[in-house]
């Protein structure tokens, strides 16, 4: 019998290895055919609809809050976004951040890839999407017709893909878009940030960019009695005019505005800027400089 050399024994069995990666690898091959995501093009909101939506809830868990889930309603009155939240009890009043409301929207209807995760309800722990842990993002028209409902849960690490179903669907998505940037509960974030409002003084973005700006969003109410501190009033050119209560609180002020609309604001734009009644904070500095801007320098 003839026998091998040691590099022809080397060689055999370097073969041999890899003949039994092969055939280890063809069965997972299966495996990997089941397991490989399904993509498709997809929309959050039926573009169609995009037009007709009226108002936009958003929801997530917060532990330690009265409900277990902290809320922001976004709604539009006579062409205006207004808000409120859970944080004021639904009590305060707030004009909107139209330009972060329209970039919701955009982003809700854009057409995105959506990579199939799971088809089976077990599944949505795993992906941080069962009901009470998961972001709401609900969408209705005019009439409080349901348009669109979406849970959203963990990020892929690796991809950066949020995991998202629809409330109507069993299955986990991976999606691929921006709107994962927009799912906030914070008031302030959705409030409109400049002191004098945009539905009241009717400027555009670029040149509001230069006007100053409020502090964080404050659901308070002042004692009954407490003297302003300082009050302020400023006119714009559409008629429309804005008084500033002021107090003082820790080294900064607490700002409460009442804004009344010009006359060439709609019936329903007039209830809309008439039932603003929030209140936030400034700085020292910004104080200043609103009372300058009113003509009210000490």
């Amino acid at each position: 019998m003839r026998r091998l050399s040691k590099a022809q024994g080397i060689l055999f069995f370097y073969f041999f290895d890899l003949a039994l990666l092969l055939l280890l690898l063809l069965s997972f091959l299966p495996f990997m055919r089941g397991r490989r995501s399904q993509a498709r093009d997809t929309a959050l909101l039926n573009p169609a609809y995009r037009a007709t939506v009226s108002r936009i809830e958003l929801s997530c868990r917060e532990e330690g809050h009265l409900f277990g889930r902290r809320t922001v309603c976004l709604y539009k009155q006579g062409g205006l976004w207004l808000g409120n939240s859970s944080d004021g009890n639904g009590e305060f009043v707030w004009p909107a951040d139209a330009q972060a409301v329209e970039r919701l929207l955009d982003h809700a209807a854009a057409i995105a890839k959506a990579y199939e995760k799971s088809t089976s309800r077990k599944d949505w722990d795993a992906f941080g999407l069962k009901d009470g842990d998961a972001f709401s993002l609900c969408f209705y028209d005019g009439s409080k017709k349901l348009l669109s409902s979406l849970y959203f849960g963990n990020e892929d690490s690796l991809t950066r893909r949020v995991y998202v179903r629809s409330s109507a669907d069993d299955a986990v998505y991976a999606l691929d878009s921006e709107i994962g940037t927009l799912l906030s509960t914070e008031e302030s974030f959705w409030a409109d940030p400049f002191l004098y409002p945009l539905c009241l003084t009717g400027l555009g973005r670029a040149e509001a960019e230069m006007h100053l700006r409020r502090g964080r969003l404050e659901n308070i109410r002042p004692r009954e009695g407490l003297p302003v501190d300082r009050s302020a009033r400023l006119y714009f050119g559409n008629g429309a005019e804005i008084c500033f209560d002021i107090y003082s609180k820790d080294g900064s002020y607490i700002v409460i505005p009442k804004l009344t609309p010009g006359p060439a604001a709609s019936e329903e734009e007039r209830k809309a800027i008439l039932s603003i009644n929030y209140r936030y904070g400034i700085s020292g500095t910004t104080l200043e400089n609103l009372l300058e801007e009113c003509g009210q320098v000490d």
